[in-house]
């Protein structure tokens, strides 16, 4: 251990309101690192400090000091006087008696002040800092809670639309309406097999396949709604397999009211086409 010479108690206090010199404040820092009682007593100095500020009222200063300061302003007003005889023939000889002049700037005795004088300039200071880390972690408690507040609403928001979403699954596979397609390769061996659930009131679809081949990164495969009326076929979803092959196409974006005369599949560029691009490989049958 360090030694560090003795420290009085009381300069504690002045090293908490920073008004110790700065030799003697290194002094103190040292002493600090190596006394936990020594730390004990400043951090009870801290919160004793926080009481006062709260506390403490403004205090007008006491007579004898506002008097000493008048005093003082008085004398600066006045001119050093200037002895009129020293200069004059006789004033060496004793003719004249020179009068010795006395400086009007004579120091006072300042009395010591007590620790409550040299706290008082400080707790106001003490107070606007108190004041302002209360407002700093209030504000800093506000946003986190509006954040934990954000993410629930979004948590809640995505869990209404997961919910929304299995019901409407579940009335599109029950429908009585629902047409079924069943989706068989027409080149390959073992064939990829597919089936297609589709509500035209409601515009809802939903389609499942299996054994598809694995498609380079650029290309995808891509759904298409034949219609009964001979309109051009309208793109119902583009989708990719997995590792085994599996893959869906759930609620896609479709109008509602178009009868469908039979669903393909074909192979597309990118992430999709607006036309089909020949050969398709699965087509549609009715169930």
């Amino acid at each position: 251990m360090i030694p560090v010479k003795h420290i009085d108690p009381d300069d504690i206090a002045l090293y908490a309101m920073q008004l110790l010199p700065p030799d003697e404040t290194e002094e103190m820092a040292l002493h600090l690192q190596h006394s936990a009682e020594a730390r004990r007593v400043l951090s009870e100095i801290y919160a004793d400090l926080a009481i006062f500020a709260h506390s403490a009222d403004m205090q007008s200063p006491p007579a004898l000091a506002r008097q000493r300061l008048m005093k003082h302003v008085a004398r600066e007003k006045k001119a050093v006087p200037v002895n009129p005889l020293a200069n004059l023939p006789g004033a060496a000889s004793g003719g004249f008696a020179a009068r010795p002049i006395t400086s009007i700037f004579e120091e006072e005795e300042v009395p010591e002040k007590s620790l409550v004088q040299k706290v008082l300039p400080w707790a106001g200071w003490a107070m606007a800092a108190g004041l302002a880390g209360l407002a700093f972690t209030q504000y800093q408690e506000k946003t986190e809670l509006k954040s934990a507040l954000n993410l629930t609403q979004a948590e809640m928001t995505k869990t209404v639309a997961n919910a929304e979403m299995a019901n409407t699954l579940m009335e599109t596979m029950k429908d009585p309406n629902a047409v079924h397609f069943a989706l068989t390769s027409t080149d390959q061996k073992p064939p990829p097999q597919g089936g297609v659930t589709y509500v035209a009131e409601k515009g809802s679809l939903v389609l499942t396949a299996s054994n598809l081949d694995k498609l380079p990164p650029y290309k995808i495969y891509e759904l298409w709604l034949i219609p009964q009326d001979g309109h051009d076929p309208i793109p119902a979803g583009t989708f990719r397999p997995d590792a085994r092959g599996f893959a869906n196409v759930v609620m896609p974006e479709l109008p509602k009211g178009i009868a469908a005369k039979t669903f393909g599949v074909t192979v597309e560029d990118g992430e999709g086409s607006q036309t089909p691009t020949m050969p398709i490989v699965m087509k549609g049958q009715t169930s």
